[in-house]
């Protein structure tokens, strides 16, 4: 029997952006569904592990900034609401090679405004502590405003607060079209049936490409498979750490302390093969393992050689790695967000704030110009 839902509001995809839309939407009063095309939790999208880094240290753009220090804020705030622990503090090690001294002063001088001190280190020093190997003309810097968000234990907390919020989730129910009405209203479709609403807040994660397609929005997105490798402590003498090293120009590698799995830190390689998101295991990770494992060895040597464990997520990427907040050239209640390039996470209850603020037509916090799908050269038809 096909169903028909109506709503204020329907938000698609229920991976952290969008399961914070809809929260901010329940807030705010909106009757909101938040419709998810797999059955709830999976491991099929971005969103899901264990872990992510949270921090106020950037090395991307400035109006990334303030949105870096609001999310901070909002998911303390929210791990008061849910009554679980959802953050753990953990500074993060930022490495480079000496040449490359202003990322790390970019990253430095955004821990300091965000109202914390950020604390240089000599190689001896990341050595003696950390176990971590680099080149003596080396430079790091600690962020100690970071942290580990619980990724799993996040969304399932603002899904819980979104019910409770008087939202309805509903998982299973995979979108194949989204069209405006003569009379404007949204009406989205699938398999199960029909929703009908007044707008629509898309937040497909990799299947954004073909979903925007299908409304005239052409966004050159790349979807890569990502190897998560977690490697076994041999010498525990060190104090595991979060990390970003980027040593290499070409692209860089990322760790986080033991915290998953005991005896266990992850370190993984921000890239990986592109992929289509429902043939995404078929991706061919050999390089990017082989990579891993000689960077390990280079870098890590309490760590044993071959990782212990592999799991496997998706990074949606933007020419210009910068994510897109925008709404519909033509149909103005059609909004989205896409193209996290792996490093959305960590700000998706402001990205959240901002959505809701867009579907009520209200001025948004932060200036969001940087992030319109229009930068791009293809741009909406």
């Amino acid at each position: 029997m096909q169903e028909e839902l109506e709503s204020d509001v329907a938000v698609v995809g229920a991976g952290v952006h969008g399961s914070c839309a809809a929260l901010h939407l329940a807030r705010a009063g909106r009757r909101t569904i938040l419709l998810e095309q797999f059955p709830v939790p999976h491991t099929r999208g971005s969103s899901h592990g264990q872990s992510r880094i949270t921090r106020t240290a950037n090395d991307g753009i400035p109006a990334l900034e303030p949105i870096m220090r609001d999310a901070l804020t909002q998911w303390q705030r929210l791990q008061e609401q849910a009554g679980d622990t959802l953050f753990r503090p953990a500074p993060m090690l930022a490495m480079s090679r000496g040449d490359q001294r202003p990322i790390l002063e970019k990253c430095a001088q955004s821990v300091e405004e965000a109202g914390y001190t950020p604390v240089w280190l000599p190689p001896a020093t990341v050595l003696s502590k950390f176990g971590i190997t680099i080149p003596n003309d080396s430079l790091a810097v600690v962020d100690t405003s970071a942290g580990v968000l619980m990724a799993d234990k996040c969304v399932a907390a603002i899904q819980r607060l979104f019910r409770e919020a008087g939202g309805r989730m509903v998982d299973n129910w995979p979108v194949e079209g989204v069209e405006v009405g003569p009379d404007g209203s949204v009406k989205i479709t699938g398999r199960r049936g029909t929703v009908r609403a007044g707008t629509v807040v898309l937040c497909p994660g990799p299947w954004a490409g073909p979903l925007l397609a299908k409304l005239g929005v052409h966004i050159p997105l790349r979807v890569e498979k990502i190897s998560v490798f977690y490697w076994r402590i041999d010498d525990p003498t060190y104090t595991t750490t979060s990390f970003i090293d980027y040593h290499d120009p070409k692209g860089h590698f990322y760790g986080l302390p033991e915290l998953e799995y005991p005896g266990l830190v992850k370190v993984v390689y921000h890239g990986g093969p592109e992929v289509k998101p429902e043939e995404r295991d078929e991706g061919d990770n050999r390089d990017i393992k082989e990579a891993t494992k000689t960077y390990v060895k280079e870098r890590f040597p309490f760590l044993h050689p071959h990782p212990a464990i592999e799991e496997t997520c998706m990074y949606t990427w933007t020419p210009d790695k910068q994510f897109v907040v925008d709404r519909h050239p033509v149909y103005k209640n059609v909004i989205f967000a896409c193209g996290f390039s792996g490093s959305g996470f960590k700000i998706a209850p402001t990205i959240g704030q901002e959505l809701c603020r867009l579907v009520l037509e209200e001025p948004t916090v932060f200036d969001l110009s940087a992030f319109s799908a229009s930068r791009f050269s293809t741009g909406s038809k």
